[in-house]
């Protein structure tokens, strides 16, 4: 099965006082089991399915309500998204303390170890996060207590060989339950013989290694085959401009007008782009488009991470355009020429609050909006579509306000903000 739905059973259950359990042993006595209070795990489950719709549509399905939907069939993707993702948020300041930092480290192991290229300064920093967890996890937890050694599922040694099994085979998301799901799934669409189904099967296999081999030796074989609209605009190295676009030409308004005046040194008149296309096949989407639909409709596709001075931001995307900027040419200032330099409007997010990011172990990347600060960034810097997430939070500083935390799609490269775990 997946470790991640063992892992969310495990810990769920832990919560809400579901495990099983012997006199004298019972949750009411467990400082943990915080969802035993229905109004706690109600209000719980609305928040989560409140926050979903800040999740990218490209994170494919979004966690339902677990309150209402936890034992009707709750998928291992949700799962992931909620434990591994909206979690550290969502429980701050709910969960005791000390339960809280050990999830904390869980997750941040599962977020590293998830990425499809992982660094050995990342792999490390996944096994130091896991070895902590299992042993906090028992003193914590278990307490060495007889009648609660089934706490210590299988599961939660699993994790401790992540890191090791890694070096062997490559990343775990690689290789995990969905892609051997899919792969089965195609195998069995490629069986052309039923008479003789399973000589058949081995033969596609065979055949699809060989391919695969071939691929691996020759990358040039595998080149991805682009299938955009014929309205779309390439950019090349995999960013597309999609639309909608504006029909005539508008002119700017607001501090977006002021960020263009300021790029350009005269005020133009622009044509607005709904979407980008990106590298890694996410889409990235417009405060300009999204807005005109009821919130309710909308999974926000708007927030963006981008390299700007080799340094990770986070931002919302107004719109898309294209100036016509001039080409810079000492040797003849007469003859003026332009080119195309397709960007986007952006308002900035502020770096994440610090004490809370070293604190929660780089899980909750909490930031604030800043309404006054539009910039004007090239498409190119774009790296990933995020979801940023509304939250009030009281601060380890003691500061209660509205502010933003930060979701990342499993399998991408994560957000380091420079500092050092």
């Amino acid at each position: 099965m997946h470790l991640a739905q063992l892992l969310s059973d495990l810990l769920l259950s832990l919560w809400r006082g579901t495990i099983d359990h012997t006199a004298p042993d019972h949750p009411s006595t467990w400082p943990w089991a915080v969802f035993q209070d229905m109004n706690t795990w109600q209000a719980h489950g609305a928040a989560v399915a409140a926050a979903a719709q800040y999740l990218p549509g490209s994170f494919d399905r979004k966690p339902r309500n677990p309150a209402e939907k936890i034992n009707t069939g709750y998928k291992t993707w949700e799962f992931q998204m909620y434990i591994f993702g909206l979690g550290p948020a969502l429980l701050f300041n709910i969960l005791p303390r000390p339960y809280w930092l050990n999830y904390c480290r869980l997750v941040r192991g599962f977020r590293l170890i998830s990425q499809h290229s992982i660094s050995t300064a990342d792999l490390r920093a996944a096994h130091t996060c896991f070895v902590e967890w299992e042993l906090d996890f028992e003193l914590l937890y278990y307490q060495r207590r007889a009648e609660r050694l089934h706490f210590v599922c299988p599961c939660v040694h699993s994790v401790s060989h992540l890191a090791s099994e890694t070096l062997q085979k490559g990343p775990p998301i690689c290789y995990s339950q969905w892609t051997m799901e899919r792969t089965i799934g195609n195998l069995g669409q490629e069986i052309r013989q039923p008479s003789n189904p399973y000589a058949n099967l081995s033969r596609e296999g065979v055949r699809r290694c060989q391919v695969n081999a071939l691929k691996a030796m020759i990358p040039e074989l595998d080149e991805p085959k682009r299938n955009l609209p014929q309205t779309a605009v390439d950019l090349g190295d995999g960013y597309a401009l999609l639309r909608k676009r504006d029909l005539y030409d508008v002119r700017p308004e607001g501090r977006a007008a002021q960020a263009i005046r300021e790029y350009l040194g005269v005020d133009v008149k622009i044509r607005r782009w709904a979407r980008v296309h990106l590298p890694n096949g996410q889409t990235a989407r417009t405060v300009w488009r999204e807005t005109q639909k009821p919130a309710e409709q909308v999974r926000v596709s708007r927030n963006i991470k981008f390299l700007l001075d080799g340094e990770i931001h986070l931002a919302e995307v107004l719109y898309f355009t294209r100036l016509a900027v001039e080409d810079i040419n000492d040797d003849n200032e007469e003859d003026r020429t332009f080119h195309w330099q397709t960007v986007a409007l952006v308002t900035m997010y502020s770096h994440p609050d610090r004490e809370l990011l070293e604190l929660s172990h780089h899980t909750v990347s909490s930031c604030r909006l800043l309404v006054e600060d539009v910039r004007i960034i090239d498409v190119k810097s774009i790296t990933d579509v995020v979801g940023m997430v509304p939250h009030r939070p009281t601060l380890p500083s003691g500061t209660t306000e509205d502010r933003y935390f930060l979701v990342e799609k499993p399998g991408l490269d994560i957000a380091t903000f420079g500092l050092a775990y």
